[in-house]
């Protein structure tokens, strides 16, 4: 299966190439596994050569760590505000199930989770993204933002908040093997602020 990559016009070659090699990753990830998917294979794909991609990451457990951060920051590049917080938080999900459901990210993050039980260094390259994820997208200004306005209780545990809204389409993901729901993302928020004719 062929991998066709965009590049947009304009944009510095290092970047470029950049994105290109990440795509290419991803895209073998979720083809082939981890275990199965060589640099020298993404090199091919990204028509890059192998020195270009060590200069940038000294290890495939790097390489691969760093194509599921760049899908995960390409589906949401920065935080809404539309000055609708519901609105914002039903927008961000939205596009977080619609990456891991539609194209290679959710097959990725499969293929690579079952190596990491036995990969350290994948391991912790892997929680290093997840916790980048979690404290530093979109999720947690827009849960702040909610609970400044009185949409959620004050003392309100942020941190498992972040764990019920972003685990629940990661647990459809990779547990119960699914691709989860776009209406997932309006069901959790609803959860989550009940809706606009009975939120405080």
């Amino acid at each position: 299966m062929g991998t066709v990559i965009s590049r947009t016009a304009g944009r510095p070659r290092s970047d470029a190439a950049t994105d290109t090699i990440l795509s290419c990753a991803l895209v073998l990830l979720a083809q082939h596994g981890y275990a199965r998917m060589s640099t020298a294979e993404v090199a091919k794909a990204a028509r890059a050569s192998k020195a270009t991609l060590y200069r940038r990451w000294p290890s495939k457990h790097a390489l691969a760590a760093e194509a599921i951060r760049h899908a995960l920051r390409e589906a949401n590049p920065a935080t809404p505000d539309t000055g609708d917080v519901r609105a914002d938080l039903t927008t961000v999900l939205e596009k977080l199930i619609g990456a891991l459901s539609a194209g290679p990210l959710g097959p990725a993050i499969r293929a690579v989770i079952s190596d990491a039980a036995y990969e350290p260094e994948l391991s912790a390259a892997l929680r290093e993204v997840t916790t980048e994820a979690r404290e530093r997208g979109p999720m947690r200004p827009l849960l702040e933002r909610a609970r400044d306005q009185g949409l959620l209780a004050h003392d309100v545990s942020l941190d498992l908040l972040l764990d019920m809204t972003l685990g629940a389409p990661y647990f459809q993901l990779i547990v119960r093997q699914i691709a989860p729901s776009p209406a997932l993302a309006r069901d959790l928020v609803r959860q989550l602020l009940g809706t606009p004719e009975t939120a405080t």
